[in-house]
């Protein structure tokens, strides 16, 4: 029988990555340069390159479009059939740049790029293949198709004005950490996570950043005998005794808190100190909760949780109150380095939304994360990247090819 063809080690792989970064070559004069190769950046050098211009993508990791991968759980949730401005942190600016067509010119965009899709529940649509690797291979091959010069390991730290144009310099991140620098006439910041800091020296300052669409941390409560456990809740989070937003949805217990997509979806709103009611039975009211619970509560919770309820309350009657409002505090937001959306950025107010160029500031764009721009989880936040791309790179591309 054939061998089995042994897998390639994580630094075997980490070293063949570098290699093939440090075999591309970067012409020393582009039209637009695309600083961040993730979501928004690789649509936005897709977009201008298509337009005409000739595009150079770096990319600070060792490849462009990681972080597609691990979107979704790896099955890259990348967009949905219920867009809506309304669900943004600025609705106007979202209305105004991705229009009334936004799913539709999302949707022919990645059909146009050979991917299939198939959607699932609340409207969240999928690759059809169910992985994030298709997403990103389709984007990477329209990339290579259209010229679009992909470079990763090289990050960017300086961004300025040269005789009317740009020069953008970068450390190579293989070899010798060599710097380097790029002649463009415009640039697209694509970078999230509090990268946006290279174009200071154009004027451009992005705002405070914070880590948002991760598990809570809680206090109040030892919840170690919860790890692990999960139950679908209405939670509501209140501060100063108003509730300020309200989320229903699978919540996984963890010893340290609270996770799951409606602890990510309240992440965005919490701060410490806010009090963080669940309601465990919330197709149940409380006189109905109580009947049904009379004898044990094991016929309307996880066992496990139940046992903890009763084991934190002197009665059942109380147990049966305290499924219906578990109180606990929020600390702030836990497992932060895997938050799936950095809030923060530059502010909206300093760009163009037909265009996404910023104001008094000619031929330098901004998209995706690089904007302070967040949505809710299930497609909203690369929905959000694909067509700020879209919008970026194009009017890029026109502006500034040669």
């Amino acid at each position: 029988m054939p061998r089995k063809q042994k897998r390639e080690s994580r630094s075997q792989r980490r070293d063949a990555l570098l290699r093939d970064a440090a075999r591309v070559a970067i012409p020393e004069r582009v039209d637009v340069c695309v600083v961040g190769g993730g979501a928004a950046g690789l649509v936005a050098g897709i977009a201008a390159a298509e337009k005409g211009a000739r595009v150079v993508v770096l990319e600070r990791d060792l490849e462009c479009g990681r972080t597609i991968l691990a979107t979704g759980n790896g099955r890259c949730n990348f967009a949905n059939r219920q867009l809506d401005p309304t669900r943004y942190n600025d609705p106007a600016f979202v209305a105004a740049v991705c229009g009334p067509t936004w799913l539709d010119d999302v949707l022919e965009f990645f059909r146009s790029c050979g991917l299939a899709w198939a959607e699932e529940g609340e409207g969240r649509l999928y690759p059809l293949s169910r992985q994030a690797a298709s997403v990103r291979n389709v984007l990477l091959e329209r990339a290579r198709r259209a010229g679009v010069v992909l470079a990763p390991a090289r990050e960017v730290w300086d961004v300025r004005h040269v005789v009317g144009d740009f020069m953008v310099r970068y450390t190579e991140r293989f070899g010798q950490e060599r710097q380097d620098a790029l002649g463009v006439r415009g640039v697209i910041v694509s970078t999230g996570g509090g990268a946006q800091h290279a174009a200071a020296n154009v004027g451009l300052f992005a705002g405070d950043t914070q880590p948002i669409l991760c598990p809570l941390v809680c206090v109040g409560m030892d919840l170690s005998a919860l790890d692990g456990r999960r139950v679908h809740a209405r939670l509501s989070l209140e501060r100063a005794e108003r509730v300020v937003a309200t989320e229903n949805g699978e919540v996984l217990f963890r010893d340290y808190g609270i996770s799951g997509i409606a602890a990510f979806n309240l992440s965005r709103h919490a701060q410490a100190g806010d009090e963080l009611v669940l309601d465990l039975l919330p197709g149940l009211d409380a006189q109905t909760t109580a009947t049904l619970a009379a004898n044990t509560l094991d016929g309307l919770l996880d066992p496990v949780i139940a046992a903890f309820l009763l084991s934190e309350c002197k009665s059942t009657a109380q147990a049966v109150a305290r499924a219906k409002a578990l109180r606990l505090t929020v600390s702030g937001p836990a497992e932060t380095e895997r938050a799936q959306v950095t809030r923060g950025g530059y502010a909206t107010s300093a760009f163009d939304p037909t265009t996404l160029e910023a104001y008094g500031m000619p031929r330098l764009f901004a998209c995706g994360e690089a904007l302070d721009i967040d949505g809710p989880c299930g497609g909203f936040n690369l929905a959000w990247a694909w067509k700020s791309g879209m919008v970026a790179g194009a009017t890029a591309g026109t502006v500034c090819r040669a």
